[in-house]
């Protein structure tokens, strides 16, 4: 019932009130509410809420301050209200999304409860908040570190994995050797799966560049994960296609043989998306590209010597239309996967 990052919030709420108790400084219970509003799970994250949590808190020290002895002569409620009025615009134009309520906090307090020692407390309050976050920082790169990257990318490859999955079973699909395959239902329920998991790893990406300090965006992970992104994108969007285009089992030989050799190359991107998955799992910082390149299959290679017989003819029009759509998918699949393991290697070969 105790996870690690449960362990780890205990173990440095612990140690931060027991370095403040040995100093005999008051007001030491910040360094606990620092650490738990901080500790989120990932270093990113934290670096981020740690950042918003000292903005806000000098934000609202300096209004406090400003607000307390400018707006003497007004009623007390108005001022305080004319105070926080403020810090919530100064709050959203600096893109405070946190940081704002602490500012509050302290100008509530301030007003209300410290007024009286507001030299001495505002200076203590920092110093706590502030070593509250920077111990929770420490805590996440020394008790069982935790990175937004890292994470990232074994979100990455749990997605390879899945899209590896999907692609057997629209391979199993179309092969005219194969049994049934399960109904279209649940392979659209599958791509909604599929979308919703790029989605959640699209929201880890602020905490990501948390991570990475001055000029993120050139990082050569980053640039990974932007080229992970962009290639499970395309994949995703060929297998809603490739559902719609449902193949029909009443063809004739021609189309089965088409039909065939568009399974072999699911089948094949199958393969080389699992040697994706297998590179990023093994990884030893930076994850390396496959070896292999993805392997077209021979009948797949020749398939425009298919298409020129004169017997395609014989399906119906609707039905040549629908397995054109399939195989200018399997082209894009195809080119997003050769796409993405070029400029793999390009950042690979980069750094």
């Amino acid at each position: 019932m105790i996870n690690r990052n449960a362990l780890r919030i205990a173990l440095t709420a612990g140690l931060g009130n027991a370095f403040a108790s040995l100093s005999k400084l008051g007001d030491s219970q910040y360094v606990a509410l620092a650490v738990l509003s901080v500790s989120s799970g990932t270093y990113g994250t934290s670096i981020e809420l740690g950042r918003q949590r000292l903005l806000g808190t000098v934000l609202g020290s300096l209004l406090l301050l400003v607000g307390y002895r400018g707006l003497t002569s007004l009623p007390m409620p108005l001022a305080l209200a004319i105070t926080l009025g403020c810090l919530r615009l100064l709050g959203g134009a600096l893109g405070l999304k946190v940081g704002y309520k602490v500012g509050g906090i302290i100008v509530v307090m301030g007003w209300l409860v410290h007024q009286g020692d507001l030299a001495s407390w505002i200076p203590l309050r920092f110093f706590w908040t502030a070593f509250g976050v920077m111990i929770s920082l420490l805590s996440l790169r020394l008790l069982w570190p935790a990175r937004s990257l890292d994470i990232g990318l074994g979100m990455y490859a749990d997605l390879l994995g899945q899209l590896q999955s999907c692609y057997r079973e629209l391979a199993a699909r179309v092969d005219p050797n194969s049994a049934e395959a399960a109904p279209p239902m649940a392979a659209m329920a599958s791509h909604r799966a599929l979308r919703n998991r790029l989605q959640l790893i699209r929201q880890q990406r602020p905490s990501q560049l948390a991570e990475l300090g001055a000029w993120p965006e050139r990082h050569p992970s980053q640039q990974l994960l932007r080229v992970l992104e962009a290639t499970a994108s395309r994949l995703i969007t060929m297998v809603v296609g490739m559902v719609r285009e449902a193949p029909s089992r009443r063809d004739s030989q021609l189309v089965q043989r088409l039909h065939q050799s568009e399974a072999e190359l699911l089948h094949a991107m199958a393969i080389q998306l699992g040697r994706w998955e297998h590179q990023i799992r093994n990884r030893r910082g930076l994850p390396q590209p496959p070896a292999d390149g993805l392997q077209l299959p021979r009948d797949w290679q020749q398939i425009i010597y298919e298409l020129s017989d004169p017997t395609a003819n014989t399906a119906s029009l609707e039905r040549l239309e629908h397995i054109a759509a399939r195989l200018l998918l399997c082209r894009q699949a195809e080119q997003a996967i050769r796409d993405g393991e070029a400029n793999w290697s390009a950042i690979v070969q980069a750094t």
